[in-house]
């Protein structure tokens, strides 16, 4: 869930205030089908084709 914050600056110079904001859509979600073909799919297959070469050589 993104959060939106506004945060406020005051400048002393010409006391002008500011107001930002700032969203966090930059923050990456974990890929979630990624982690399930490197769990279900790539570590058997890795395991598998070890104890293939195992075999032959």
């Amino acid at each position: 869930m993104a959060i939106n914050k506004k945060i406020k600056v005051k400048d002393e110079d010409d006391k002008t205030l500011y107001e930002v904001k700032l969203d966090d859509k930059n923050d990456k979600k974990p890929n979630h089908l990624l982690r399930f073909l490197l769990l279900v799919i790539i570590i058997p297959l890795g395991v598998f084709i070890g104890y293939i070469l195992s075999r032959v050589l």
